[in-house]
């Protein structure tokens, strides 16, 4: 469970960030596109990264893999 291994700024911040990320985005709203975007968020605050500006780009990567994945080749 995430509260095992976060402290309470750092769970704070990840749900800010995941937040930032899916609102306004015509995907938002979408558990898979939600899933991605958190597990890249918690990888990288697994990896010490804790930061809101971290976490938010972090969740801003798998938006862009995301996409890739799902344009026509």
């Amino acid at each position: 469970m995430i509260s095992e291994h976060f402290d309470t700024r750092t769970r704070i911040n990840m749900k800010l960030a995941l937040d930032r990320i899916c609102r306004n985005r015509p995907s938002g709203d979408d558990h898979g596109f939600r899933k991605s975007v958190a597990e890249n968020i918690i990888r990288c605050a697994l990896r010490g990264r804790t930061g809101l500006g971290q976490l938010v780009d972090a969740g801003e990567r798998a938006v862009i893999r995301t996409r890739s994945e799902r344009e026509p080749a």
